[in-house]
């Protein structure tokens, strides 16, 4: 990126989304994308602004998180931008470090929801795995009692014919 504004088509060109992505996001999301405008209404993204749309681009593709979730992802990442900000002004020392502290446990908290977030993924795509073998050792259990009901009927198809050739015996049975 080495231009100073992007137009929609070149901010979805970087992002890979389409342009009515770009422009969804930005009603979804206005707090968090103040996109300038140019004197003819055109929007004109700025290099804070493809950040900005890269990280929500993340959010809801990589991490499958919804717009809602977004949102509330990026008042909480705020949040913790403007604590830190007013604390930096503190002069007592220990109040700062155990801001520290606690902006670090968010991002503890963060990274163990996105931990789980994949173990979720995992845990199902091994009950996927699951059941599809179950459906195998259905489909094979079914096969071998269809063969063992064939093998009994003509058991006892073979005790009839031979029952009736003792019975009758001038009739020809051909079975």
């Amino acid at each position: 990126m080495d231009k100073e504004r992007y137009t929609t088509s070149e901010a979805a060109s970087i992002l890979n989304v389409a342009p009515s992505t770009l422009r969804y996001w930005e009603s979804e999301l206005e707090n968090f994308l103040d996109i300038p405008r140019n004197d003819n209404g055109y929007r004109q993204y700025t290099e804070n602004n493809i950040a900005t749309l890269q990280k929500i681009r993340t959010y809801l593709y990589e991490q499958k998180y919804s717009i809602k979730q977004v949102r509330e992802i990026l008042n909480l990442e705020e949040s913790k931008q403007d604590i830190a900000a007013a604390l930096v002004g503190e002069t007592d020392e220990r109040l700062s470090s155990l801001v520290s502290v606690l902006l670090d446990r968010i991002t503890d908290v963060e990274d163990g929801i996105k931990e789980l977030k994949k173990g979720q993924n995992t845990l199902k795509q091994e009950y996927l795995q699951a059941v599809k073998l179950l459906n195998i050792t259905s489909e094979r259990r079914d096969r071998e009692l269809i063969q063992e009901i064939r093998k009994r009927l003509d058991q006892k198809k073979e005790q009839h014919n031979s029952l009736l050739k003792r019975l009758l015996p001038w009739t020809k049975n051909n079975d």
